[in-house]
């Protein structure tokens, strides 16, 4: 039988009758694997599932702000965002959606709600979040002093967050320095800083994924400044 290949043409393969067979060269290497970002430290089995126990709680709903500050408080104690992101911050903004601030608020009110818990002889305890958060800046130590001082000034009328504000104030530390500087002072959160420390988490975003090293310090470093600023 006559062989349907003929004499000039190609045949498939590593090699052909016609011919020695083409070489074929690696794909080059993209970019220095000595200047390559370095891997993220991964989670095992039971971190990631942990994690996603405690996302599926964050992400339940707004009448669970209380177990919701005290998983975003695991998540961040046991650092269960390292295999992905480089900062707390960033997890929260790109996964959560919440802000730094925001974020703490939650925990403190899970860590005073924690508490208050603790003490049986507190029947009456802060009912939402509002109420919670005038009790964040009072020290550990003289948290109850101050709440129950609250329930006195608010007696026999429903206890409000202004309330609890007005009782709390004797009990929050004191700032130093002059009348004029304290006035200009808060006590909580700067409200303009949260936009600032967002653009700084974009940046050093944008920055890590073009593996631009020094940019994502420089990111890192200018928040740090910004939170000296505020004191926190």
């Amino acid at each position: 039988m006559k062989s349907n290949t003929s004499p000039g043409s190609k045949t498939s393969g590593t090699g052909s009758a016609s011919g020695p067979a083409k070489k074929i060269k690696p794909p080059a290497l993209l970019g220095n694997v000595l200047e390559s970002a370095p891997l993220k430290p991964l989670l095992t089995p039971a971190e990631l599932a942990e994690r996603q126990t405690l996302e599926t709680t964050i992400k339940s709903g707004w009448k669970t702000f209380l177990e919701v500050g005290s998983a975003v408080a695991k998540i961040r104690d046991k650092k269960l965002f390292r295999d992905r992101y480089e900062t707390f911050e960033q997890y929260l903004l790109n996964e959560l959606g919440y802000s730094l601030p925001y974020a703490y608020s939650l925990i403190g009110s899970a860590e005073v709600n924690q508490q208050m818990s603790a003490i049986a002889e507190i029947r009456v305890k802060p009912l939402n979040e509002a109420q919670f958060r005038e009790l964040i800046p009072v020290p550990e130590t003289k948290r109850v002093a101050a709440w129950k001082s609250a329930l006195k000034l608010a007696g026999d009328q429903p206890i409000t967050a202004k309330i609890i504000r007005q009782a709390a104030a004797e009990f929050r530390p004191r700032r130093t320095g002059s009348p004029v500087h304290a006035a200009k002072t808060s006590t909580t959160w700067p409200p303009n800083l949260q936009p600032a420390l967002k653009l700084i988490a974009e940046i050093e975003n944008m920055a890590l994924k073009a593996k631009n090293e020094r940019l994502a310090n420089l990111a890192k470093e200018l928040r740090k400044c910004l939170l000296n600023v505020a004191g926190k």
